[in-house]
């Protein structure tokens, strides 16, 4: 398979806590896998997998919240359960920069929880996967997909590219 996929971390591979003013994703030290969203370990590795490695975590964090994400990564051995490799987390500082890391790995699908995000990534990314929950697919822009769950966002790489 030649996808090469782009995942945000907060609201996708982890729920939105905002726990913490001023960040987008909240991770304490007692969230460990609870803050996972439901089948995400085992979608990634699915899609680790199919794409050959092809797979990054591209998130906006600060500083604190990229050391904070890391250690979650870390305590919940996200690497060697799902394949990802440690080196393939990249972290900007403003959503905006997404884009140059986007062209810069060859993103060739991207699954961000915001429309705006998506927005800044439409015309360097050619597919595009709004995850959101059930109901809100009415916030998917018409040139993007919109996934609810993990499995769906692996039926729409299958769909694509065929099974993963």
């Amino acid at each position: 398979m030649n996808a090469r996929i782009g995942i945000d971390f907060g609201g996708v591979i982890v729920r939105n806590l905002h726990e913490d003013r001023g960040e987008d994703t909240s991770l304490n030290n007692s969230s460990g896998e609870q803050a996972a969203r439901e089948g995400a370990f085992d979608a990634i590795r699915q899609l680790c997998s199919a794409c050959d490695g092809h797979v990054w975590i591209v998130s906006k964090a600060g500083p604190r919240m990229q050391e904070r994400t890391l250690t979650w990564l870390q305590s919940v051995d996200f690497f060697s359960r799902t394949g990802l490799e440690p080196d393939h987390v990249r972290f900007c500082l403003q959503r905006e920069y997404k884009q140059a890391i986007c062209r810069e790995l060859e993103i060739s699908h991207f699954i961000d929880d915001r429309v705006h995000v998506m927005q800044i990534l439409r015309g360097v990314v050619p597919h595009l996967c709004l995850f959101g929950e059930p109901g809100q697919e009415r916030f998917c822009p018409p040139w993007a997909c919109f996934a609810s769950s993990w499995p769906e966002v692996v039926g729409w790489v299958t769909v694509l590219y065929g099974p993963a």
